[in-house]
This record gives structure tokens, sequence and C-alpha cells, in this order.
């Protein structure tokens, strides 16, 4: 009697999974028709540059000093606004920010070393996010 009862269980069991499994596959999987998903590799692509822009603002970095800070602002911006990927734009827009604060409050003769610190965390970050190109 056990044997039936656990047979029917096991059967219901794989039924079940079964439909969830179907259920899955028919809402959760990508529309090959859609345009959207069509290109994927120039969204690769587009990426990838993203990616290369913000590491080039990223190197800005170590040039700034309180005579070229404006200057390294504005080609932060200018890298900053090529970039489409809106999580990279933002860590970007925030590498020109912090860089400002950055000048600001450390002294001369410790800017290279507080650049450098600055550097090697905020590169650690953006390679989480890009690989090293």
């Amino acid at each position: 009697m056990i044997d039936v009862r656990l047979v029917k269980l096991f059967a219901w069991v794989i039924g079940v999974l079964m439909l969830l499994w179907l259920l899955a596959e028919c809402l959760g999987g990508v529309d090959e028709a859609d345009p959207r998903n069509q290109d994927l590799d120039r969204d690769t692509e587009q990426y990838a540059a993203d990616c290369d822009r913000a590491w080039r603002a990223l190197d800005l970095v170590g040039g700034a000093d309180e005579a070229s800070i404006d200057t390294v602002v504005d080609e932060m911006a200018v890298l900053g606004n090529e970039i489409e990927d809106p999580a990279l734009k933002t860590l970007t827009e925030s590498y020109s920010l912090d860089v400002q604060d950055l000048v600001a409050a450390t002294a001369p003769e410790d800017l290279d070393e507080a650049r450098s610190q600055y550097q090697d965390s905020a590169a650690f970050n953006l390679a989480l996010r890009c690989p090293v190109t």
C-alpha cells in the first residue's frame, strides 16, 4: 500500500515540476521576434566602448592637480557624455566629483598618494563592471 502512494506522489511531483518548467519556458524566454533582441553584438560593442571611455576618465584622475582640475573635469564630462550605459555614466560622473573633492581637500605634497589610493579603489570597482583593456 505504501508503494502505490509513493509512486502516485512521485508522479504528481514530476507532473507539477514539468508544468512549472513549461510555464517558465513560455513566460521567461527571450522573444526572438523582438527587434530589441536582434543586435546583441552591437550592444556588446557599445558596452565595450563605454567601458573604454570609463577607464580613460579614471586615468585622467592621475593628472589632476590644482592648476589642471578644470581641464580634467571638462575632459571627464566629455567622456561621460559619450557613454550610453546609465550605470557607467553615473560612475564616470562620480569620478569628476570625487577628483574635485580630492584635489580641494588634499595638501599638494600629499596629492600623489591620495590620487593613487583613489585610483586603486576606483579601478577595482570599475574592473568588476568592465574588463581591463
